[in-house]
């Protein structure tokens, strides 16, 4: 993973799951940014998205996605 491919939007939804776990969001603004972040880290690998009910997804950060937002974190690995 080199610096260049994680966006500073991507680095920022990976510290938040690093740092929480999961997160629940809603599907009603999936044309907003949180939306294509979010998209791109599941197309990447680094993030899995779950509808757990109509209109409510689960994001969940993978082993991947941990190594990945480590690898360019200051104070961790």
């Amino acid at each position: 993973m080199s610096l260049a491919t994680l966006l500073p939007q991507q680095q920022l939804v990976l510290e938040l799951l690093r740092m929480s776990g999961e997160i629940a969001v809603t599907g009603q603004s999936e044309s907003t940014i949180l939306w294509r972040t979010l998209q791109e880290c599941r197309d990447k690998g680094w993030v899995t998205l779950t509808e757990v009910s109509p209109g409510v997804h689960s994001v969940a950060l993978t082993l991947q996605g941990r190594r990945t937002v480590e690898s360019v974190s200051p104070g961790t690995g």
